[in-house]
């Protein structure tokens, strides 16, 4: 460089050699700072030129082979003007970042370029593999947990469309924060909580769909009776069932099943009585007799089985097999008084 003196200022006049250098500088920070930080967002807001934002891309990437971003840029650009190998070529390099968000990114491309193109494979082996393909993909996805709120519903239709459970029950969970209500999401969350033997959070979901669900409610009913035994709370499928049993015949019935499970017998036989007394076809009382009896005999209530047949003898005097059935009770119960007066009654009712 040199000075120019004028006055006993100096001024400073650069040389040819400098101003080559600085040209050169300034090339560089243009090719290298310019296009990292304002060409890309450039190239990211065109909307209709995308053959020469590729070509830009191509070119930076020339100069940085290794640039992961220019990668997933340059893959989303081929993508929307349909060059789908180049960008999936791409995304494969991609696949294994050490950088969580652009291989999410990269697994979240990948898979919906496959999923689009799957629907139209009518080579069935052709299909198996892409099928392969989108669930491993999806349990990439999956795995990093990077979700948009505003995406859960699609991507909680696609765990079910991969089978994935763990997922479903994942997203399931996260939509009812926000739809609480909903019957479908409620459903489909009940039977994951089933799934994974997560039984508080199934009786929780069950109790909303008994609630919100009437068109249904009987098999909810059920399911929260079955979801008690399973679990083996007895206690509380006992008050259950002696709660619903006020107003449902089957539920009474139930009742009796599980007073006989659970060796109550005699609260058994009070059931299947009470149910005598509530029907009026013949044939039905007849079998709740049976049971009532039959209850008491299994337990070793003998004298209290042969009281209740007593007390029925003269109802069931003209059923020959309700009466074979008494006197073989009696006897086998050793109340052969009660077996003598039933035989007395039977002559008596013979000679007429």
């Amino acid at each position: 460089m040199s000075y120019v003196h004028n006055n006993n200022e100096k001024n400073y006049v650069a040389t040819y050699k400098e101003l080559i250098v600085t040209f050169v500088i300034f090339c560089v920070i243009l090719i290298v700072l310019y296009p990292k930080e304002i060409i890309k967002e450039q190239i990211l807001s065109e909307k209709s030129n995308y053959d020469l934002s590729m070509l830009y891309l191509r070119n930076l990437l020339d100069h940085d082979p290794e640039n992961e971003q220019l990668m997933l840029i340059l893959a989303e650009q081929s993508l929307r003007t349909g060059k789908i190998d180049l960008s999936l070529r791409l995304l494969d390099l991609l696949h294994k970042s050490k950088n969580p968000d652009y291989r999410n990114k990269s697994n979240k491309l990948s898979y919906e370029l496959i999923k689009d193109r799957y629907f139209y494979i009518s080579d069935e082996s052709i299909l198996v593999k892409e099928r392969k393909k989108l669930k491993k993909f999806f349990y990439s996805i999956f795995k990093d947990k990077k979700f948009k709120e505003e995406n859960y519903d699609m991507w909680y239709r696609e765990a079910m469309f991969n089978s994935h459970d763990v997922a479903t029950y994942y997203f399931v969970k996260k939509l009812l924060i926000k739809e609480p209500l909903d019957i479908d999401y409620l459903q489909s969350a009940y039977y994951m909580a089933n799934k994974f033997n997560d039984s508080e959070e199934a009786v929780g979901y069950l109790d909303l769909l008994m609630k919100y669900d009437p068109n249904q409610k009987e098999k909810w009913l059920a399911d929260r009776y079955y979801v008690l035994m399973n679990d083996k709370e007895y206690k509380e499928a006992e008050l259950f069932l002696e709660d619903k049993s006020k107003d449902s015949l089957k539920w009474k019935i139930e009742l009796a099943e599980f007073y006989l499970m659970r060796k109550k017998y005699v609260s058994a036989s009070n059931v299947y009585m009470s149910l005598f007394d509530e029907s009026s076809d013949y044939k039905v009382k007849k079998n709740y007799f049976y049971k009532a009896t039959g209850a008491l005999q299994a337990g070793s209530h003998l004298k209290r089985a042969a009281s209740l047949g007593n007390k029925y003898e003269n109802y069931y005097i003209n059923d020959l097999g309700v009466r074979k059935f008494l006197l073989k009770m009696y006897i086998a119960t050793g109340n052969l008084e009660y077996a003598s007066d039933l035989s007395m009654k039977i002559l008596r009712k013979e000679k007429r």
